[in-house]
């Protein structure tokens, strides 16, 4: 058994609750915003339970506790637009309808006005592509995107709807495993971009350990997925190096030891590298299509 899953599954209801979870305030609505669904659905809908004792974090979040560390927002680091179209695979276009989820929830949050409108129009080719194009209700939320584009709070309120009917299809679908796969490339993503300003000094590197305290869950949920047809053998074997090389830093090997906690560790910059190094390589992979 991994030792982070006995030794960070107790905090992660503390960890997720008190950090991973401090995403942007809640978005309000607005006249042009379709008010689908409803506020007190907005205050829970960060979060997917895919194991009974466990909630993952939306992209929303990820990208939410990065910037409230401090990640600088850079130009030229999100998966490039044009790379949809040679996602031709089942598997490709799943994969990276989170990766872009993770891109658009960055940009968004980053208030980068074009690339937001220009990532929105990517996720919403993709869904239509996988077979869920209710979640932008024909085009409505889109529409009410582009609006709203000049309002934070609005268009995280889209952000929040897109994520609550994508959660919703694949439950009336009985494909609800499937956010397991949407959830692991978001993480990816998310990790890769936070990854991009990682240092020893720095609040994001804290961060980026926090998130390595979800990744055995991640990795059980990716393989609890029933969808024999999607192809999920890199990912998987990606996700468990990430996290071998994780395990195999000294001071996490220190977490079984009594008196030391997840939030003592700290990583060299050497350490942060090769982390880094792994978790851009499965990013790659995946980008690739």
């Amino acid at each position: 058994m991994s030792i982070l899953k006995t030794s960070l599954k107790s905090i992660a209801a503390v960890s997720l609750a008190g950090v991973l979870f401090s995403c942007a305030d809640a978005p309000k609505k607005t006249e042009e915003v379709e008010q689908v669904e409803e506020v007190e659905e907005l205050e829970s809908m960060e979060s997917v339970n895919l194991e009974s004792d466990f909630i993952m974090p939306s992209p929303i979040q990820i990208a939410a506790m990065f910037n409230r560390s401090g990640l600088a927002y850079e130009s030229g680091i999100t998966n490039p637009t044009n790379n949809v179209s040679k996602y031709n695979t089942k598997t490709s276009r799943y994969l990276n309808f989170g990766v872009y989820s993770a891109d658009l929830a960055y940009v968004v949050l980053n208030s980068e006005r074009q690339a937001s409108l220009d990532y929105i129009k990517v996720v919403r080719d993709l869904s239509d592509l996988i077979g869920m194009p209710s979640i932008f209700d024909g085009g409505n939320l889109l529409t009410s995107f582009e609006k709203n584009i000049d309002n934070q709070d609005s268009v995280l309120y889209i952000l929040t709807t897109i994520k609550l009917r994508t959660d919703d299809y694949l439950a009336e679908n009985d494909d609800a495993s499937k956010e397991a796969v949407f959830f692991a490339s978001a993480w990816v993503e998310g990790m890769y971009l936070g990854s991009k300003s990682a240092t020893t000094e720095s609040s994001i590197t804290s961060r980026i350990i926090e998130q390595m305290s979800i990744l055995t869950n991640v990795i059980g949920a990716v393989k609890n997925q029933t969808d024999q047809s999607l192809d999920l053998t890199y990912l998987i074997s990606g996700l468990e190096e990430i996290l071998t090389t994780f395990e195999g830093f000294e001071e996490v090997k220190s977490l079984d030891s009594q008196g030391v906690s997840f939030s003592d560790i700290v990583l060299t910059n050497e350490e942060i590298s090769l982390l880094n190094k792994e978790i851009e390589t499965l990013r790659t992979r995946i980008i690739a299509g």
